[in-house]
C-alpha cells in the first residue's frame, strides 16, 4: 500500500509526535488497516521513549517478522494470547508506572476477541483501558489505541465489524485516519488541525 522510501520527510515526525497526548487515551480511528499500520509505523520510528506495542492483530509483528520494518531498539512487541495475555499487561502497567512509555494497544477489536472467553468481555476491556489510562498520568506516558471504526449518526462511533460502542471518555482523544491523494490524512476530531503523512514518509 505504501512503498518504501529512504525516510526523506523526517522533519513530519514532530507532527507526528504533537498529535499524540500525553496522559491521554488516544483513539486511533481507521476503516482500512493498511492506514493504521502506516500510522504507526511513522510514530514508533519517531518516538525515542520506551515502547511498549500490545499487537493484537500481528500486521505489525508481520512487517517486522518479514524484514518490511526493521524493530527499534526502543521497542518491546508483545503477542498475547488467552492465556499470556493478563502477565503480559501486568508487566506493561508495572513499567509504565515507573517510567515514561508509549503503550500500544492494537487493536482494540483485537483485544475483544481475545478476551471473548469471558463472559463479561466488554467491561474486561474497558477495565484494562481505565487501568491503563490510570496508570499513565503517573509518568507522563501516552496510550494509544488503535480501532477499526465507522460512524452511524445515531450511535456515534462504533467498531467495525463487530458494531460495538468505542470505549470514550472525557480523557480520550480521537484521531482519524484516512487515504489522501498524496499519503493519510490525519484528523484529530477535537478540531485541532488536520494534517497530511506524505507517502514518502511511511515506511511500509
Amino acid at each position: 500500500m505504501f512503498k518504501n522510501h529512504d525516510n526523506e520527510s523526517n522533519n513530519l515526525g514532530a507532527n507526528l509526535l504533537n498529535v499524540i497526548s500525553q496522559k491521554q487515551i488516544n483513539s486511533i480511528l481507521y476503516s482500512d488497516p493498511f492506514l493504521k499500520a502506516g500510522f504507526i509505523s511513522k510514530l514508533v520510528n519517531e518516538t525515542k521513549t520506551e515502547i511498549l506495542y500490545i499487537d493484537l492483530d500481528l500486521l505489525y509483528s508481520g512487517y517486522v517478522t518479514s524484514g518490511t520494518l526493521v524493530r527499534q531498539e526502543n521497542l518491546t512487541l508483545y503477542q498475547p494470547t488467552e492465556d499470556t495475555i493478563e502477565d503480559m499487561l501486568t508487566e506493561i502497567l508495572v513499567k509504565a508506572s515507573i517510567s515514561q512509555v508509549l503503550v500500544i494497544i492494537d487493536s482494540i477489536n483485537g483485544l475483544f476477541n481475545t478476551l471473548n472467553y469471558k463472559k463479561q468481555a466488554g467491561k474486561a476491556v474497558a477495565s484494562i483501558v481505565m487501568l491503563l489510562a490510570s496508570t499513565i498520568r503517573q509518568t507522563n506516558s501516552s496510550l494509544v489505541l488503535a480501532s477499526m471504526a465507522r460512524y452511524k449518526k445515531e450511535e456515534g462511533w462504533i467498531l467495525s465489524p463487530t458494531g460495538k460502542r468505542l470505549i470514550e471518555t472525557k480523557n480520550s482523544k480521537k484521531i482519524l485516519l484516512e487515504y489522501g491523494k498524496e499519503g493519510i490524512v490525519v484528523s484529530p476530531l477535537d478540531g485541532s488541525g488536520k494534517f497530511l503523512l506524505p507517502a514518502s514518509s511511511i515506511l511500509l
